[in-house]
């Protein structure tokens, strides 16, 4: 392993990357995402114009609408997985009718990213009342019941077998990228449901289903301590770094992380002042992560879109639309996406689920 200070540099390339790129095109070869150690190769040509691809590493763009949870026609549904590791599994849910069962996962924890919908989400520990663009968080094991008000809630849903943490973001601060006073936890207090005969608690392990049964609810809770409990922040309230002269990174923008992943926010923000600097993403191959995308809101992009780049292909904007950003790109300009990234550090493998609705659609990559 060679000296990690050890940066060289030949043939022809720019001093600062990222700025006065004229002719050049950039691709950023990386390992551990944007943290560890890179290349910048400088292209005559735009990198990764793909005429075709034969085999299983193939990046797509489609509708999560199109993925049907069985919640939508089965108040006993669950949601549905569409892309999966042995760390992380993504799901869609789109419920429309409370849960009639208290339900348990133990196989990890799960965070919810409310797309489109109000409710509840109704835990042991007390209600959360939930709205779009709000995060979640169920620990491992948590006793809830999600239950909409009237119409759909459509969520992104990420379960994850090790625990969820937020990100560590030391240098900015503590109420950086949100003050810790914005985030709702439950109060415990007396849900006026009618009485029943028994009250069913569904627990899913190890990807199986058992009921369990109960003369009184699970639901009975008077009061709580510690420092395992379930929560939720929205991403309004969470603020993304910028600069004036460059592109950051986007996992500068991490609001959570577990083991084997991080969870990224992309929201609206300033573009680079610097009309000389590269302001979208360069091409780039992070061999070391997939990289998945559900795509809240966007200019010109339907909401609940997704878009998948699986390790070792390049992704980035297409050189055309680079071309017509940086024709109407002004200063003071901002950035419309707002969505939610979920980056793996070990591949992901589509659901046949997602590969009935995601082959034949477009595989057009622009969104960093």
């Amino acid at each position: 392993m060679k000296p990690s200070w050890i940066h060289l540099a030949r043939g022809r390339y720019v001093r600062q990357a990222r700025v006065g790129l004229g002719e050049l095109r950039e691709e950023l070869f990386g390992r551990q995402g944007f943290a560890g150690p890179t290349a910048t190769l400088y292209h005559s040509r735009p990198p990764g114009d793909v005429l075709r691809i034969v085999g299983k590493l193939k990046p797509r763009m489609f509708s999560t609408r199109k993925l049907m949870a069985g919640e939508g026609n089965d108040g006993r549904g669950l949601p549905l997985p569409f892309l999966t590791n042995s760390d992380v599994t993504l799901s869609v849910s789109n419920r429309r009718s409370a849960m009639p069962y208290a339900y348990r996962d133990a196989d990890g924890d799960l965070l919810y990213f409310i797309h489109e919908g109000t409710g509840v989400m109704a835990t042991e520990y007390g209600p959360i009342p939930y709205e779009p663009g709000d995060y979640i968080y169920l620990p491992r094991g948590t006793t809830f019941r999600q239950m909409p008000n009237d119409g759909l809630t459509y969520a992104f849903v990420i379960e994850s077998v090790q625990p969820i943490d937020f990100a560590a973001h030391p240098q900015q601060g503590r109420h950086f990228p949100f003050d810790p006073q914005l985030i709702t936890v439950p109060s415990a207090e007396e849900y006026a449901w009618p009485e029943q005969d028994e009250w069913e608690l569904c627990i899913r392990s190890q990807g199986e289903l058992t009921s369990v049964f109960f003369e009184k609810s699970p639901f009975d809770v008077v009061g709580w301590k510690g420092d395992l409990f379930p929560f939720k922040i929205n991403m309004r309230d969470i603020h993304t770094l910028s600069s004036e002269r460059i592109h950051i990174a986007p996992t500068s923008w991490a609001t959570f992380q577990a083991p084997g992943f991080v969870v990224v926010t992309f929201l609206p923000r300033p573009s680079v002042n610097d009309l000389d600097a590269e302001e979208l993403p360069s091409s780039h191959r992070n061999i070391d992560c997939d990289e998945a995308i559900f795509v809240h809101s966007d200019t010109g992009r339907e909401g609940a879109s997704f878009i998948f780049s699986p390790q070792g292909i390049h992704h980035g904007p297409p050189d055309a639309f680079r071309r017509e950003f940086n024709r109407k790109r002004v200063k003071g300009m901002q950035t419309m996406l707002t969505g939610v990234s979920v980056d793996t550090f070990k591949p992901l493998n589509p659901t046949p689920a997602m590969l009935a609705v995601a082959d034949g659609e477009t595989t057009e990559i622009n969104c960093r």
